[in-house]
This record gives C-alpha cells, sequence and structure tokens, in this order.
C-alpha cells in the first residue's frame, strides 16, 4: 500500500496519516481529492496542446496565427467571505502544482475538507512568466487558527472564457479596460477559479476558467 501510495504522489506524512488512521471513505475522498491536485498539474500542457492543434488547423485552412480581438461577456458579483488555506509563492508558472501540492498537503495535515474550486491570485502588477509571485487558495469547511485565513467580502468584475488558455491575456486586458471605463477601482489582486478543467470528462476546448477582479467605485 506504501509503495501505491508514493506512485499515487501523496508526501511521507500524507502516507502516514493515512496508515494510522486508516478508514475507507476518508481514503476514497483523499484519492478523489488526489486526481484533481495531479489534474490541476498537468492543465496547462493539455490546453497547450489543443491550442497547438487549433493553430495547425487554422494554417492548413489558410489562415494565421494572428487572433483576432473578441469581446468578454463582463458580470458584476459579490465574493462572499469564505476561509481558506493558501500559500503565497515567487515561482516559475510551470512548477504552480508543487504549490498546489503543497496546500492540499496542508489541508489533510489539519483534518480540514477542500469546498471548492482551486484559486490563483495575481500579484504582479506586470506579469511574469518565469517569476510570478502568486498565491494558491483553497477554500476549506472551517477555519483553524494559525492555518486559514478570511478571503472575500468584496465585489468584483469578472468574465468567463473558454476554448484555450491562450485567451487569458486577452481576458485580463479586456477587464482591465471595462474597470476603467465604467469608473470603477481595483482594489486587491485579480484571482482566476477553475472551474472546469482536466478532472472532467470535458476536452481541453471545453475547459472553462473565471478571472476575477475586485474592484470599488
Amino acid at each position: 500500500m506504501i509503495n501505491k501510495l508514493k506512485k499515487y504522489h501523496f508526501s511521507l506524512q500524507e502516507i502516514k496519516d493515512i496508515l494510522n488512521n486508516y478508514n475507507s471513505e476518508q481514503l476514497i475522498k483523499l484519492l478523489d481529492q488526489k486526481i484533481k491536485e495531479i489534474s490541476k498539474q498537468i492543465y496547462e500542457n493539455q490546453v497547450l496542446i489543443a491550442q497547438l492543434t487549433e493553430e495547425i488547423d487554422k494554417l492548413k485552412n489558410g489562415g494565421d496565427m494572428m487572433m483576432p480581438k473578441r469581446d468578454f461577456e463582463v458580470n458584476i458579483s459579490e465574493q462572499k467571505l469564505i476561509h481558506v488555506v493558501s500559500l503565497r509563492k515567487t515561482i516559475n508558472m510551470d512548477d504552480i502544482g508543487t504549490v498546489v501540492d503543497k496546500v492540499f498537503e496542508i489541508i489533510h495535515t489539519n483534518g480540514l475538507e477542500a469546498t471548492g474550486e482551486i484559486m490563483t491570485r495575481y500579484f504582479d502588477k506586470d506579469f511574469d512568466h518565469d517569476n510570478a509571485d502568486i498565491e494558491v487558495c483553497v477554500p476549506v469547511n472551517t477555519s483553524l487558527e494559525k492555518v486559514t485565513k478570511k478571503f472575500g467580502a468584496f465585489t468584483c468584475a469578472h468574465t468567463t472564457f473558454t476554448v484555450t488558455y491562450s485567451e487569458l491575456g486577452e481576458a485580463y486586458a479586456y477587464l482591465m479596460d471595462w474597470i476603467k471605463e465604467k469608473g470603477y477601482e481595483i482594489i486587491e489582486a485579480p484571482f482566476e477559479k477553475y472551474i472546469k478543467g482536466p478532472e472532467s470528462s470535458a476536452s481541453p476546448k471545453e475547459y472553462i476558467t473565471e478571472v476575477y477582479f475586485p474592484i470599488k467605485k
């Protein structure tokens, strides 16, 4: 069993906890969560493959690689106050999976349960893929001193994008222009919610990511 858990990328501490408190129902939850963690790690590669395939098809049909600017639907919503386990790091974005793993390790070690989508906050004014100041946040079922923190209680402008991850920069630029045009002020770091990804049965072209900017008038 230990070798299997290692193969499934459980940490030594997680394996120890599982062996000391073996419960099949809890193990099912942990295995299901591990599927989500691993799926998040390969998210970028899967959508890049879809993007490359799309570009090849476009070129074969006489098109080019310049994507036409598109409109995004922008909505205003309230982000309710929730408790999250989070970890802030400055990393190469190719390594974000290790940060996600650490967050879920903290959740499991402290007997908490994830209750919502993985979120990533971005703190850099000018995004640098190789040196990004990010914070991975995962909503959990309760608060725990020195482990969780509060997140939310603000108004957001947000949009949704699908198809390929190449639209991300375009979605951010559109949102920022919309916020300025409507007379709002950005008050906190923007963040993403991953609504549908590799853990679902959808193809990469059907993945859904939501981009949020906390705002005020």
